[in-house]
């Protein structure tokens, strides 16, 4: 959402966001909808107009409430003046892709295409804000000042103001798309040069020289055995693979790497030093994109069996359920 002639949103300290209209001014569309036609509000059959997660539920929706009232003088309450983001993550076990590449890079995403990218942006997550050390939080830490400013919880955000209404002079909210499902991929569809950009952005936060490519053959092998599906997605032959490739190319160095033994700084470097990576699909293909540009990357398939998934899973059995052909289709440059 971007703002709207001398429209204004707000917030208060409860939450409720309320956007600001004239008193008796010629109402404005905000948006078309191809099957609605001009839409005049921000809330449609008692939800909001946009979505805040990728796989958005009336639930996780989100819109402002229009009030006609006179903005309140600049004296009496703040206002922000750099770019802010809203967003919620997808409340699931944690997966490292969906929060690189769905719950955080459609914030960098939403900014960029609505021309409103701001270096000294903050990020807001509507609800469920993790707690100072746990894995999404953590991740948080590993992209969000690599694009922007900083990130925080709506409820201690606005706690940090005396004020009980708080002045966003530009909000963006909505634009998350589920990035691993075919049947989304036109949503992806034109998307690459923001997803390298994204991943680039990463890589130089952690310290990556991104100029410097390797100049010899290196293999990586990934051991994944700390999984949630450690079972299914993994390479149960692993040490005859590893015996397999040392003889087949003697003088390749080949190694074998178990990722959740290292930060995702040194993940970065690591990837940077590889021109072939060899892995399992599931959470650990997903930071492939990492890997410099002209490498190669062979991710293990697998097929769903009665004991994959749960009866109500949308795979049916001898349907391959990796998902990374729709996510990696877009990075051309490996």
């Amino acid at each position: 959402m971007k703002q709207l002639c001398q429209e204004v949103r707000m917030f208060s300290q409860l939450g409720l966001v309320q956007f600001y209209r004239k008193p008796g001014s010629i109402k404005t569309p905000i948006l078309f909808e191809p099957k609605l036609g001009h839409i005049y509000d921000f809330n449609i059959n008692n939800h909001g107009f946009v979505g805040l997660i990728a796989r958005a539920s009336p639930h996780e929706s989100w819109g402002p409430t229009i009030v006609e009232e006179w903005l309140p003088s600049t004296d009496k309450i703040p206002y922000l003046e750099h770019v802010h983001v809203l967003f919620m993550h997808w409340y699931v076990s944690f997966n490292p892709g969906h929060v690189i590449w769905e719950d955080i890079a459609s914030t960098y995403f939403s900014m960029v295409r609505l021309n409103e990218y701001d270096r000294n942006a903050v990020l807001i997550e509507y609800r469920r804000f993790p707690k100072k050390g746990d894995q999404f939080y953590q991740m948080y830490q590993n992209l969000v000042p690599a694009f922007a400013a900083n990130f925080d919880g709506l409820d201690h955000y606005m706690n940090n103001f005396r004020s009980p209404l708080v002045c966003f002079r530009t909000l963006v909210a909505g634009g998350a798309k589920p990035m691993f499902s075919i049947i989304n991929e036109p949503y992806t569809n034109g998307k690459e040069r923001l997803l390298y950009d994204y991943r680039t952005a990463i890589l130089r936060y952690h310290g990556v020289n991104v100029s410097h490519v390797p100049s010899h053959h290196r293999i990586v092998l990934v051991n994944k055995t700390q999984a949630l599906r450690r079972s299914l997605r993994s390479i149960k032959n692993l040490v005859e693979v590893k015996h397999f490739i040392h003889s087949t190319y003697p003088k390749i160095q080949l190694d074998v790497i178990d990722w959740s033994k290292y930060t995702f700084t040194q993940q970065m470097h690591e990837l940077y030093k590889t021109t072939i990576l060899i892995t399992p699909c599931g959470g650990i293909s997903t930071i492939i994109p990492f890997l410099p540009d002209g490498t190669h990357a062979i991710v293990m398939d697998f097929y769903v069996n009665k004991q994959a998934y749960r009866k109500d899973a949308r795979y049916a059995i001898g349907e391959s359920a990796s998902m990374d052909g729709a996510f990696l289709n877009y990075f051309p440059h490996i």
